[in-house]
């Protein structure tokens, strides 16, 4: 079948899905892309389905679930206003998120930022408290409660998990696959992609089902004994997943002994798992571009039409201590990179056939010269289109003139992680990278333009208060030249060199089977590994309370995803309007009055006495401002109104933090709050930022 054609109407070879439950919204992710492309160049019929997606187009396309599921919700008091405050919003505006999410067309008041954001909110709330979104102690759990879900009518899980059910079977209905493959990239999937192997096994008992994706890869000796794992999937995929199917397809047929397969563990319901002894020999440059044909390429959470694909398989550096996809390539012949050639023509196939306006060049940590080379040929074909990649603070970067062709030839976005300002302690995770350059670098990606995103990552080593104070120090330095896009802190992943050498980097690690993650401060724990101790370090709660810091400390002045956003231009009047303060605020749809008498913790006294405080609860940024009623009242138009000049500036913070509009004068409501937007501080000056009920 030629590539680009979906597969339909008649049986499939491969049906590849995608599992919830995981953030990555925001482009389809490229397991299935690369996969539907190598196969379909070879000839077989595939068809690919994003089921993260599809849960919120489902939401989108009916709403009336989200108020279903609001409704059967516990009582929780301010958690019951929140949640029917956030079904309301959503409500309110749902033709908005329709037109951005699914078509791509202008949302009208809310903007493109904020019809992301909202969208977010809805499918988190739809799935609370689901099966979908547990967490585990162990793979034991995890699995026993896949098992136990498969054993019950859908229904019984919720709603999310009875229109899930419902997916997957119009999915097999309708392609009637001889190999259903899940790919599992992210831990919160795995339970999920377990539920659903143990219903295309009693709806399809004839299909032949694997496992393959990062998870796989990196826990396919911990998977392969689990009781539901081996009731439920016929291998586990531990390597890129293009020549294991393509040759499992092969012996299916009868072409070729199932010996020949390279890739997999087999596992029999009667006899022991066996690992096949072939190696893959397909290489990453003789790979074709990702194929989207089959997916929602249109309709995915991002402000514009974006994909994404690689450059490389693995990393070119492969030594930072807990990246366990890195580590990988530390063998020899692991590290597989793209020719200029190869790069190109990919950039230019994709965005011919997706209309794509940004290309996301999705690599752990990418080769940035070979980028440029790429990216200035896709430009000499007369193709123009923005692109981000991912790198360390790299010292290619500190120089100026390299950065300036990075912008040249499209770079508009660079995300990078840090771990702090310490070269003792990066010397110790051996990143390769030297603190001297630092500002250096921040400073030459700022003059080219290029938006720098951060991930912040904590609980390094034994890093001294001293030390700590020093990293933070740098990021509040520049914080209107960053974004933050995510606080985290170290995890042992299976598989990285934290966890094959704990002793090596002063650390004591749990191996019993316990799991570890960032329940707090990552999406349903983010990376999972081993409980982890820092001998003769901070605990973990005090490298917790140092990131908490960093969050209240540090105010990106760019775009990222922790913090509101405010107009980019204009500082000088927006710093003269917070001076003089703002007499009046008409909060925006989305911005809601906490009814006196909902207990929201973390505010003295919400009630509505003369020293209570009238609690405003931003709903798409999840943020609370607490206001002094001696000092703003709530008037009956509905506008929040100064008492005083303390209250003409919390107002005025409050439109800073884009919760409202100005109403001083009639001419001046909504002046110079349009256009180019970028983050501020989560609190409103003088106020208090409270916390989400939940």
């Amino acid at each position: 079948m030629p590539s680009g054609q979906e597969a339909g109407g008649e049986g499939v070879d491969v049906l590849l899905i995608f599992p919830p439950q995981t953030e990555a919204r925001f482009f389809p992710y490229l397991s299935l892309p690369y996969l539907s492309g190598h196969l379909r160049r070879r000839g077989r019929r595939v068809h690919q389905a994003d089921l993260n997606i599809a849960l919120l187009h489902d939401l989108l396309r009916h709403p009336e679930l989200l108020g279903d599921v609001v409704r059967d919700q516990p009582d929780t008091g301010a958690g019951t206003w929140y949640r029917r405050a956030m079904a309301d919003v959503v409500a309110g505006h749902i033709d908005e998120l329709r037109a951005h999410v699914l078509r791509k067309e202008p949302p009208g008041a809310l903007g493109p930022a904020r019809a992301v954001r909202l969208a977010h909110h809805a499918i988190e709330l739809l799935v609370r408290d689901t099966f979908l979104v547990r967490t585990w102690r162990d793979l034991a759990q995890l699995d026993g409660a896949a098992r136990q879900a498969a054993l019950l009518p859908p229904a019984a899980s919720g709603l999310p998990i009875e229109r899930l059910y419902d997916m997957v079977e119009a999915l097999l209905t309708r392609h009637s696959p001889r190999v259903v493959g899940l790919s599992v990239a992210f831990f919160s999937q795995l339970a999920p992609a377990l539920l659903i192997a143990a219903w295309v096994r009693r709806l399809r008992p004839d299909a032949k089902i694997c496992l393959g994706g990062q998870q796989v890869m990196i826990r396919h000796e911990e998977l392969a004994p689990l009781p539901g794992v081996r009731a439920a999937v016929d291998a586990l995929c531990w390597t890129a997943g293009e020549q294991p199917l393509e040759r499992w397809l092969d012996t299916l047929d009868g072409d070729a002994p199932q010996d020949a397969v390279p890739g997999m563990i087999w596992l029999p319901r009667a006899a022991p798992a066996r690992r096949s002894e072939q190696p893959v020999t397909l290489r990453f440059h003789d790979l074709g571009p990702p194929d989207f044909a089959g997916l929602p390429v249109r309709s995915y959470l991002n402000e514009t039409m974006e994909v994404a694909l690689i450059s490389c398989v693995g990393c070119y550096w492969g030594r930072c201590a807990f990246c366990s996809y890195g580590n990988r390539s530390l063998a020899p012949g692991a590290y597989q990179q793209g020719t200029v050639r190869q790069i190109a023509d990919a950039v230019q196939t994709v965005v011919r056939d997706t209309g794509a306006e940004f290309v996301s060049i999705s690599d752990e940590n990418t080769n940035l010269r070979l980028i440029v080379k790429a990216m200035r040929e896709v430009r000499e074909r007369g193709v123009k289109v923005g692109f981000g990649v991912r790198s360390r603070l790299d010292a290619t970067l500190a120089d100026p003139a390299f950065c300036r062709s990075l912008a040249e030839v499209g770079c508009e976005l660079m995300s990078v992680g840090y771990e702090g300002t310490s070269q003792r302690l990066l010397d110790l995770m051996d990143r390769g990278v030297r603190a001297a350059d630092y500002q250096r670098i921040v400073e030459n990606v700022a003059s080219a333009g290029i938006v720098l995103r951060f991930s912040v990552m904590g609980y390094v080593f034994d890093e001294t208060d001293a030390e700590f104070e020093e990293s933070l120090r740098f990021l509040a330095a520049n914080q209107e030249r960053i974004g933050i896009d995510a606080l985290e802190l170290m995890v042992s992943e299976p598989g990285s060199r934290l966890a094959r050498d704990p002793d090596g980097f002063g650390l004591s690690l749990d191996t019993s089977g316990a799991l570890a993650g960032n329940p707090e401060l990552s999406y349903l724990s983010g990376r999972v590994g081993h409980p982890l101790t820092v001998l003769d370090g901070p605990t973990r709660a005090e490298a917790l309370d140092r990131l908490v810091r960093v969050f209240h400390t540090v105010r990106p002045g760019k775009a990222s995803a922790i913090l509101p956003r405010r107009p980019a231009s204009g500082a000088a009047s927006r710093a003269a309007v917070v001076r003089a303060g703002v007499a009046a605020v008409r909060p925006y749809p989305w911005v809601r009055i906490v009814p006196a008498g909902v207990d929201v913790a973390g505010v003295p006294d919400a009630s509505g006495d003369r020293d209570g405080r009238i609690v405003v609860a931003d709903l798409v940024w999840e943020r609370f401002y607490a206001l002094p009623r001696r000092d703003v009242e709530q008037r009956a138009d509905g506008l929040l109104g100064a008492r005083t000049a303390h209250g003409r500036r919390l107002l005025a913070g409050l439109v800073e933090v884009t919760a409202g509009t100005d109403q001083t004068g009639a001419d001046q409501a909504g002046a110079g709050r349009s256009g180019a937007v970028r983050w501020e501080a989560p609190t409103v000056a003088g106020g208090e930022a409270v916390r989400r009920p939940i």
